[in-house]
């Protein structure tokens, strides 16, 4: 059967998809596999238990799926209860940890299923002709999971989600919803079950569900001499420090708005626009040969191998993922012909069959000899760009899953190639190099969830906006980057960004840490004479960001290039961890080029054209350059450089 009851735009096609999956063996008994995880570190916490096997009930009733103007849901028969080990190619992975079931608020009785999904650490691999570091090893130590589930709406609707790990709540309050700003109605259903009610909103709205009993602290263990970062651990023990309290196992809600009519021609091929390839539900690897302008992934499971990722041909300007389908593979765009690429819809791509940097110059097998393989790794989308002339991208909807390496890149001519990124998500990002998007000249973002492994909005660019990201930050890289090199980067703006959790953990000064962020020299990390004076940052605004919990450090700035009218307004963060604050120190230096000449820096104190950070509070408490709680010792952490006085200012 097809892996939902979705709205079909061409039935006998799609009745000839859910032959193939039936014929597949896409319907499987539904039956829980074991899991477990440590216990967790807060206090008055209770242990968690292995996941409780799914009733009998579970494994019989068919789910029922919405399709309706206001509600639409999807399902996979196909599914797979599997926390340890790689699934089947032609199977979904199922959360064995929740499960959710939607309802409008005008029918709050009749109850959808929506699929939940999970990614695990590796995908279940584990290291495959490497072991090296590849930044899944606490994870992966951990059984740290993340599960979830999309939906599209029109209107107000309840959002049930349960528990199926045994554990139980006596009280919607021992619920949280993050982002905290989001004050959703809660109802305790029963014991292992809590009803959301979600507003409609055009944006959508991309949230955690986060139950008491999941939760668990993460530490460092303090290792090593100073100079050394330490290891995370899930134990208290003597002397670890907490770094910060997240779910062992996460579970993501992503209400989506259903397309109006005026969107639709943009989102959802039709007939009128183009020729289109309708790949069949299973192993997909002829991708390269095609004819058509359009790939369009109907509702199913398609898997790509891994030892192949598709390379379109030229005439290929659109790939939809229908809202259920679930793609196992990588997809690029070699050719720069098209004027506009579209990857559109609500489906899932998902990189789980692929090693960590899977190099194409290697069989697909991991990095094998050289020291990067940013140009031959396997990246979850990748395009080229022409030289002096204009191309557009619209991404919209689509969850990338389990990226192996850098999940979006454009090579070519970076200022000529600009992007609408709408209702984008990136989930399971256990690897190193599991970067968010790098937005060029002329490029908006709005609306969008990052889970991500490294630097999550990467502002390269000039005329570049970015408004509502929600963001679970794993350990490594910053929030927000504009550094690693001399840029010239004019009139950025960053508004509402909620970074709901992170494991940033280092107990040395890192380079490229804190939420905000301009790193040293790539080439070398630790060098102060890569600098270009002549190279100008200037007018970047970053607005409303709120960190829950606690984090390591505010804004590490080693500046490679001259920088003027940075504006940082109302940056919240909940509170430190519990490193020193020696290692939670913001610092602002400027570096020079080989001759030793300085980059400038704006004066604040006297032009107003520094660094200005208003409104910058720490557990509710403004931070004042005018106080006694700036410095780096205090309440603000504020380290920077003496020099610099009259380059900054806090208020």
């Amino acid at each position: 059967m097809p892996a939902g009851r979705l709205r079909r735009l061409d039935r006998l096609a799609a009745v000839a998809a859910g032959l193939a999956l039936a014929l597949a063996g896409a319907i499987v008994p539904t039956t829980a596999g074991a899991a477990s995880g440590p216990p967790p570190e807060v206090p008055g916490a209770p242990a968690l238990p292995a996941a409780a096997p799914a009733t009998a009930k579970a494994a019989t009733t068919r789910a029922v799926t919405a399709d309706t103007a206001q509600l639409r849901t999807w399902w996979h028969d196909n599914h797979e209860f599997n926390t340890t080990s790689p699934v089947a190619k032609g199977k979904v992975r199922r959360s064995s940890f929740y499960d959710v079931k939607v309802a409008t608020a005008a029918g709050p009785t009749k109850k959808y299923d929506s699929f939940a999904y999970m990614s695990i650490p590796r995908s279940g691999k584990g290291k495959i002709g490497y072991t090296k570091e590849d930044g899944a090893e606490f994870a992966s130590s951990a059984n740290l999971t993340m599960s979830w589930s999309s939906f599209q709406y029109t209107t107000d609707v309840w959002v049930d989600v349960s528990l199926r790990t045994g554990q139980s709540i006596s009280t919607a309050d021992q619920v949280r919803i993050r982002p905290s700003s989001l004050t959703f109605a809660k109802e305790l259903v029963n014991s292992r079950t809590v009803r959301v009610k979600v507003p409609y909103d055009a944006k959508g709205h991309r949230f955690s569900v986060e139950f008491d009993p999941q939760l668990y602290t993460a530490y460092n263990d303090m290792s090593g001499p100073e100079t050394d970062a330490g290891k995370l651990t899930t134990s208290a023990g003597s002397g670890n420090r907490a770094i910060h309290t997240e779910p062992l196992n996460s579970m993501m809600i992503f209400a989506e708005p259903a397309p109006t009519r005026a969107e639709k021609e943009r989102l959802v091929p039709t007939e009128a626009s183009g020729t289109t390839h309708y790949p069949e539900p299973g192993q997909v690897t002829d991708l390269n040969t095609i004819n058509e302008e359009i790939v369009y992934f109907r509702p199913g499971t398609y898997y790509m191998t891994s030892k192949y990722h598709a390379l379109l041909p030229k005439q290929v300007k659109w790939v939809y993922l229908a809202p259920g389908a679930y793609v196992k593979g990588a997809i690029r765009f070699p050719d720069d012909s098209q004027n506009l690429y579209k990857v559109t819809g609500y489906g899932v791509l998902s990189g789980e069959q692929y090693v960590y940097e899977a190099d194409t110059n290697n069989s697909y097998d991991h990095l094998s000899g050289a020291s990067n393989c940013h140009s031959s790794c396997v990246k979850m989308l990748q395009f080229a760009s022409a030289q002096s002339r204009q191309q557009h991208l619209d991404l919209q909807g689509v969850t990338i899953n389990e990226p192996p390496y850098h999940s979006f890149v454009v090579y070519g001519d970076e200022q000529t190639f600009s992007m609408r990124v709408d209702n984008y998500k990136q989930v399971g990002s256990w690897y190193w190099q599991t970067d968010g998007i790098e937005l060029y000249r002329g490029s908006t973002m709005k609306n969008t969830f990052f889970n991500a492994n490294d630097d999550v909005l990467k502002m390269y660019h000039s005329d570049v906006s970015i408004d509502n990201t929600v963001i679970w930050k794993n350990e490594n890289g910053p929030v927000i980057q504009w550094g690693w090199t001399p840029r010239n980067i004019d009139n950025v703006r960053v508004t509402n960004t909620h970074v709901i959790h992170n494991r940033m953990y280092w107990k040395d000064v890192k380079y490229n840490t804190c939420i905000l962020n301009s790193s040293s020299h790539w080439e070398d990390m630790g060098s102060t004479t890569k600098a270009d004076p002549n190279a100008w940052v200037k007018n970047m605004t970053f607005e409303n960001i709120t960190v829950e919990g606690m984090t390591n450090c505010a804004i590490r700035a080693f500046a490679l290039s001259s920088t003027e009218n940075i504006h940082v307004k109302n940056l919240k963060i909940g509170g430190w961890n519990g490193l020193d604050a020696s290692s939670q120190i913001s610092l602002l230096k400027r570096y020079t080029d080989t001759a030793g000449q300085k980059v400038i820096l704006g004066n604040e104190t006297s032009q107003g054209r520094g660094l200005k950070l208003e409104n910058y509070t720490v557990g509710g408490a403004v931070v004042s350059k005018a106080g006694d709680n700036w410095q780096a010792d205090r309440l603000g952490r504020l380290g920077f450089d003496a020099e610099n006085w009259d380059n900054w200012m806090a208020f």
